[in-house]
């Protein structure tokens, strides 16, 4: 006991001098600066000590529990696929794999098991969370739940495109209702953060959810592509919450059990596939990411992390306002490679400069994500 004391009188005399010094020179800025001491920019430093302030005690003790987070979440995954797989099979729940020989059924919305190995895995934090954390992550859950359900809508119903960009908009609410404090977000172009006011929760964050969501998405169509791609960046995005600490460690809890459902996954998504993601993993791997962005502060990173697939977006658009969309099907070649029959995706690029087969595709794929997903965590100076 005696020893508790001495480390909470060391903890608490540890955070009061960095909170005079942080204070002491923010004040030292508006006064020699001749500003109000308390601008916009100043309020969101002001915040996020605090915020770091009250999460840091919390999230320290969360750290052994990472360990235990992302094996839970492996295991669920690893040994409920199998189970899905066959149940998929029985039911008719298959989809045709076009890139293989005689185009062998594949079982269909396998983001469902990725999911909910995800959210057991995430839900087991919060009984060693204080009350900030346990918002943040019934607010992700929540925000991932949606998603997914979206997406399996899709998967059942077969909606439009259309449909599919607008309707993840409504999966940002959960977000927007914990009013997560801030109001300011890092644009590319300028020096310091911008702030929205009210608008970014009513604009801001919908669109990051949307984008994320659905760049995800597009992205997909390859055995283990998506999957092994987000799994790319969310491993980035891990490491760089390690390394940061404070309150980019809630990007770690986030990310933690994220990655060890999704790898269990690509063990069986990865080719040849044994099952697909659907539109339910899809949608829900892209709100994953997303809430690391918005809670953890790493917009930036992940603004970098996401230039391939922004690069494929902004691609898929301007080919369906010039009419040349990529096919929803284009089966392989009688050589193995997979067809380019358009240039309106960043897939369809790669191929046009050098026909490849799946495999080899999904290799170069995985290693641009990875070039930028370097880069995204090099810009904050590591």
């Amino acid at each position: 006991m005696r020893l508790t004391r001495y480390k909470d009188l060391f903890f608490f005399t540890s955070l009061r001098s960095v909170v005079l010094s942080n204070c002491c020179s923010i004040g030292r800025g508006a006064l020699f600066s001749g500003e109000p001491l308390f601008t916009h920019k100043r309020k969101d430093k002001v915040f996020n000590l605090i915020t770091q302030i009250v999460v840091y005690e919390e999230e320290s003790m969360l750290e052994p529990h990472f360990i235990l987070s992302f094996a839970l979440a492996f295991f669920i995954c690893f040994f409920l696929l199998p189970y899905y797989i066959k149940r998929a099979h029985e039911v008719g729940m298959v989809g045709l794999d076009i890139h293989k020989p005689n185009t062998p059924r594949v079982a269909e919305c396998g983001g469902v098991v990725l999911m909910l190995a995800y959210l057991i895995g995430l839900f087991i934090f919060i009984p060693f969370a204080g009350q900030v954390l346990e918002e943040e992550i019934i607010g992700t859950a929540a925000t991932v739940i949606l998603s997914s359900f979206i997406g399996l809508i899709d998967d059942v119903f077969e909606t439009s495109w259309k449909v599919k960009i607008l309707t993840p908009l409504i999966c940002a609410v959960p977000l927007a209702v914990m009013r997560l404090g801030r109001t300011t977000m890092w644009i590319p172009g300028f020096q310091e953060p911008v702030d929205f006011g009210v608008f970014f929760y009513f604009l801001i964050l919908p669109f990051i959810v949307t984008a994320c969501a659905n760049a995800v998405n597009m992205f997909a169509g390859l055995n283990g592509l998506e999957a092994g791609s987000t799994a790319i960046i969310a491993l980035a995005l891990s490491v760089l919450c390690l390394l940061m600490g404070g309150k980019q460690l809630t990007g770690a809890v986030i990310l933690i059990p994220f990655l060890g459902a999704i790898i269990a996954f690509l063990l069986y998504n990865r080719y040849p596939s044994r099952v697909f993601p659907g539109d339910v993993g899809t949608f829900g791997m892209g709100s994953v990411i997303a809430c690391c962005a918005m809670l953890a502060y790493l917009e930036r990173a992940v603004f970098f992390m996401f230039i391939p697939h922004t690069v494929n977006a902004i691609l898929f658009f301007i080919g369906k306002l010039r009419g040349e969309a990529p096919p929803k099907e284009a089966p392989m070649g009688s050589d193995g490679t997979i067809p380019a029959p358009t240039v309106w995706s960043f897939r369809c690029l790669l191929l046009r400069i050098c026909p490849l087969r799946e495999r080899e595709l999904v290799y170069v794929m995985w290693t641009v994500v990875a070039v930028f997903s370097v880069a995204g965590t090099l810009v904050y100076g590591f």
